[in-house]
């Protein structure tokens, strides 16, 4: 068996991998002492910090890469005898390597999918990503473009123009990747970027020989997974959703939790960012969303762009059981959330609603009531990723599901005191339900606000 069948054969078995441990530890739930070395040798150390344009570097992600590397460089040289053959072996890398950037149109769905966490996804795809724009450049140097060679005259001018449509898509989507150029509009580079992917697989179609059986295979395997999952997310969207129940579409209800005046209406408001909003989810299908998990919201009718737009939020309402409701808890940015700030200054107290799709829950939400004392950290509106998780442990506490026995909250408010002011409901919320005829958990809420300094 070639060595390139037999990485092919073990970069699907990495999916099923994914696949088996999620099924394992939802029916086994185990702990190691090598774990905890693991994690406090390997993972938690920085070799290298944060940076704008890369890092955190642990040990663990270092040797990881180093090795991801070495096996495919191994690959592409192992028993070449000539550039030509390490340049195509590069080309059928690159389009095993491949298979996993484009395993699903959505990152937070292939992610649960995998039963993994969307960082950790991420990092998987972006690595991934790499590898195949690295391997495609070795696969153009040493065999795509022998232009001036006596080989060169048998291509047709059709695959010609099909390989330079691929190569100019991948380029593109290496540029528009750079964190400086995605963070002007993440997104317009989300559709450029799957709008570019789709571009490069038909030109590497195209490109490919005919008579190459096992590059064509690669291929139509990366693209076949992309067609299940794209079909299996479509039909959980209409399904949670509520498409086809009869019970109508979901709505989204916004308020604001300030109420503005008739001059304040009429001003154009520098900071209409620093007032939160509450966003109400009424969903015809009741749906079971787990601590710290998180909805993808699309609202074609706010804005003229806004049918373009998907924005994940987090839930901040939690229950032992299914919802009908989702609550969240949102900090106005630049685009559709500043929108709906605008909008409401207009609407006044009574808010408006809207058409809704949603998909999720997404995310993975971690073991917190597996411990007795938690610490419970957050900044500004940071607190909607704790607050789930405090009513969890309260309700574990308060029906002896659980092993806590303190939950201290340390929330730090920056200047803008508005978040503090709209999550006042929902922290008096929590301190109502440990109430000392339930046992009286220890829960406690320290805030304090970040000093302003001047230069």
């Amino acid at each position: 068996m070639e060595p390139l069948v037999i990485y092919a054969i073990l970069a699907g078995s990495l999916l099923l991998t994914f696949a088996l441990i999620r099924i394992l530890k939802s029916l086994v739930q185990w702990k190691d002492s090598a774990r905890v070395f693991v994690f406090r040798h390997l993972i938690y150390p920085s070799v290298i910090s944060r940076h704008s344009l890369a890092g955190p570097w642990s040990p663990a992600g270092i040797l990881t890469h180093l090795t991801y590397a070495t096996i495919n460089i191994f690959l592409a040289c192992y028993k070449s005898s000539s550039l030509e053959i390490i340049g195509r072996r590069a080309g059928d890398l690159s389009l095993i390597n491949m298979a996993f950037p484009v395993v699903a149109l959505h990152l937070s769905f292939a992610a649960d999918l995998l039963g993994i966490s969307l960082p950790f996804y991420r990092k998987l795809h972006r690595v991934s990503g790499w590898m195949t724009a690295a391997l495609t450049v070795l696969h153009m140097s040493a065999h795509g473009f022998r232009l001036d060679t006596e080989s060169a005259a048998d291509e047709s001018k059709e695959r010609r123009l099909s390989t330079i449509v691929a190569a100019g898509c991948l380029a593109a989507l290496l540029l528009i990747s750079l964190p400086f150029v995605r963070k002007f509009s993440y997104e317009a580079f989300l559709r450029s970027h799957q709008g570019l992917t789709i571009a490069s697989i038909y030109g590497i179609w195209r490109h490919i020989p005919k008579v190459e059986l096992l590059p064509s295979l690669y291929l139509i395997v990366g693209v076949g997974m992309l067609a299940v999952t794209s079909l299996l997310y479509i039909a959980m969207l209409l399904y949670r959703n509520g498409i086809f129940s009869g019970n109508g579409y979901p709505r989204a209800r916004f308020l604001s939790t300030t109420e503005y005046s008739e001059q304040e209406k009429t001003k154009v408001s520098h900071d209409i960012n620093d007032v939160p909003l509450k966003i109400s989810l009424f969903l015809p299908r009741p749906v079971k969303v787990r601590a710290g998990q998180y909805v993808n919201v699309w609202l074609p009718a706010v804005s003229f762009w806004s049918w373009t737009q998907t924005h994940p939020f987090t839930v901040i309402s939690w229950s032992q059981r299914k919802q009908s409701v989702l609550e969240l808890l949102v900090q106005p940015q630049k685009g559709l959330t500043g929108t709906i700030g605008r909008q409401l200054r207009n609407t006044g107290a009574s808010g408006y609603s809207s058409l809704v799709l949603f998909s999720g829950p997404h995310g993975v939400s971690e073991p917190v009531d597996e411990y007795e004392n938690v610490l419970l950290i957050s900044s500004g509106s940071g607190l909607a990723a704790v607050l789930p998780y405090a009513r969890k442990l309260i309700h574990g506490y308060n029906t002896c599901t659980s092993r806590v026995r303190r939950v201290h909250l340390l929330w730090q408010v920056d200047k803008r005191v508005e978040i503090a002011i709209a999550a006042q409901e929902q922290v008096n919320e929590l301190l109502k339900e440990d109430l000392p005829d339930n046992g009286h958990v220890g829960y406690n809420v320290s805030m304090f606000k970040q000093k302003l300094t001047t230069s």
